[in-house]
């Protein structure tokens, strides 16, 4: 009996490395610059060679470096998507085991870091819709790679430069200027947490379209953004109140 079972466990091991390997066999080329959805838009000049005559762009971008992103924009989305960010190598554990519990008591929490999801909006792009365990494991195994090639603010930087905020404004900076008409470093408490709560759902967030869900979201992250020590309990009470 002893050996049925452990051919049993053998085979399902084989069985399952096989099945792994075969989901990892075409990933991506993650090192190449193509391989992430960071388009620009297209420039029509006059023939002078510098009267701007046309700007052609299916989604709104304008990627800046970290240092031009307000401090709360950055912790903000540390705190609300990726608590342990800073700790983990890509994939957090810990995280998974707590959004199943969570989820199993009837709340509502992901597990994906921000580099899962990273991965996900630019080189999985073409699978992101899809509902499985390869995409995740190939997702998940991506996130890791990178994790080995970019610094942890390298990371928060792409994210931030291309995650979807609504209105066709992709990146913290387009959104910014979408939204508030500021630069990405000047927005306040309260607006850095709007626009952190949009790309959870980018239309039912968006506070143009759906300005009561949006105020209520952003209340969600302001709570995490406190619990977090990003701002204080009186910036937290203060801004709350404000519409």
């Amino acid at each position: 009996v002893a050996a049925v079972v452990f051919a049993f466990i053998v085979s399902l091991c084989w069985g399952i490395w096989s099945v792994g390997s075969s989901w990892l066999s075409d990933l991506p080329d993650y090192k190449s610059a193509d391989a992430y959805n960071t388009a620009q838009p297209t420039v029509v000049y006059a023939s002078d060679g510098q009267t701007v005559l046309a700007e052609f762009q299916l989604e709104n971008r304008d990627p800046v470096e970290i240092n031009e992103i307000s401090d709360y924009a950055l912790k903000g989305t540390v705190a609300t998507e990726d608590e342990r960010f800073y700790d983990h190598g890509g994939v957090d554990l810990q995280g998974i085991v707590r959004a199943v519990v969570v989820n199993l008591s009837g709340g509502q929490e992901g597990a994906s870091t921000i580099t899962q999801q990273y991965v996900r909006n630019t080189i999985l792009s073409s699978e992101m819709n899809e509902i499985s365990i390869k995409r995740k494991v190939r997702e998940m195994t991506l996130a890791e790679e990178m994790e080995q090639i970019y610094s942890k603010d390298q990371i928060l930087m792409m994210y931030l430069n291309t995650i979807n905020y609504g209105d066709n404004c992709y990146g913290i900076q387009a959104a910014a200027k979408h939204y508030y008409s500021v630069n990405a470093s000047d927005l306040t408490i309260a607006q850095a947490a709007t626009l952190i709560g949009i790309p959870n759902s980018p239309t039912m967030y968006n506070p143009v379209v759906n300005p009561d869900n949006a105020l209520d979201r952003r209340n969600v992250v302001l709570s995490r953004m406190l619990t977090n020590g990003v701002i204080t309990q009186e910036e937290y009470d203060a801004w709350k109140r404000k519409f």
